[in-house]
């Protein structure tokens, strides 16, 4: 009994995927990985980076004043645009008072050891999947996570006592 294996190439998606992987860890560092049950990247939370996850409208306010204090993020959009998810320096550890108060606000801190999806291209803007609303660069230095989480909680407490 002869046994015949017949090679064929990888799938379209899987070769991008692939190549978007090789570009963020030649461009970046980041440790991205290939979720293929999914179909997406993957990148590891709590080493080289953290996230902070927040409602797009709130997310749009931070971005803004990030901006201004040159502080700017890599900030991944979900497919559905509701969420936008920041990253950051790691963080050391958030002080059980200040993840109450986010909690509140519907912001998450991602955990160590977490993953988060980012878009397949470090170049993606615009589509209907998980896009970049600020592309990482090389050599951007990325902010700390307690200068996105203070501007979080400064735009917040004004949004509060204007009410």
């Amino acid at each position: 009994m002869t046994i015949s294996i017949t090679n064929r190439p990888a799938p379209a998606w899987l070769r991008e995927l692939a190549h978007g992987r090789a570009s963020y860890e030649e461009l970046l560092g980041w440790p991205v990985s290939v979720q293929v049950g999914k179909r997406v990247l993957i990148v590891a939370i709590g080493q080289t980076l953290d996230a902070v996850t927040m409602p797009a409208s709130l997310g749009a306010r931070v971005c803004a004043e990030l901006g201004i204090a040159m502080l700017s993020a890599p900030i991944v959009a979900e497919p559905d645009g509701g969420r936008w998810t920041f990253l950051t320096k790691p963080l050391d550890r958030l002080r059980p008072n200040i993840a109450a108060d986010l909690s509140h606000l519907r912001v998450d801190v991602a955990p160590h050891g977490a993953y988060i999806v980012i878009p397949t291209d470090p170049h993606t803007t615009s589509g209907q999947g998980w896009r970049w609303i600020e592309p990482p660069s090389p050599g951007r230095v990325l902010p700390p996570a307690y200068a996105v989480i203070g501007v979080t909680r400064r735009l917040t407490q004004q949004q509060n006592l204007a009410a």
